[in-house]
């Protein structure tokens, strides 16, 4: 057995706990940095449609109060309340006066569905999949093997170990 075993050992070990911070501090860095309000829980999104919405509509102008284009996540639900006094329509959804419907956003997509409450006849909408704790601890381990085995290496090259004849002279 090499009697730098031992060095070789400790000097692996700091390098892994150093890849352990390393990539901790990183990988939480940037989540904390890079989050998105879509790094939520899913929730149910309302969207209301007032009444006289269809004249207006009909007349070419867009109501201020109804968006142009959502974001939603994984599992959340739109609920669209018709408070107009005719039928409105959101892709499969057909929402009779005074009623509402839902919709659950279960795919990661971008969507256009044909609205009857849009001037543009059209509702564009984005679901995207969240950030969750079981996906950032997925990147931490998968990032943090190689980086101990880079510290490792570099540890070799940059403060290499005395190799025995030089500790004979």
């Amino acid at each position: 057995m090499n009697k730098n075993f031992p060095t070789y050992r400790k000097r692996f070990l700091l390098s892994v706990l150093g890849a352990f911070i390393f990539v901790g501090l990183i990988n939480e860095g940037a989540h904390l940095l890079l989050k998105e309000k879509t790094d939520r829980p899913p929730e149910i999104v309302e969207v209301s449609i007032p009444a006289g919405t269809a004249e207006r509509i009909s007349a070419g102008e867009a109501d201020p109060t109804i968006p142009s284009e959502l974001i939603f996540v994984i599992g959340d639900t739109l609920q669209v309340t018709n408070e107009d006094d005719v039928p409105h329509e959101l892709g499969p959804l057909w929402i009779p006066a005074g009623s509402s419907a839902s919709l659950l956003m279960e795919n990661a997509n971008k969507y256009t569905l044909g609205c009857t409450f849009q001037p543009s006849r059209y509702l564009d909408f984005d679901v995207r999949s969240r950030t969750t704790l079981n996906s950032r601890l997925q990147a931490f381990g998968l990032a943090t093997p190689p980086t101990a085995m880079f510290f490792f290496l570099y540890s070799l090259l940059v403060f290499p170990l005395k190799s025995d004849e030089t500790e004979e002279n």
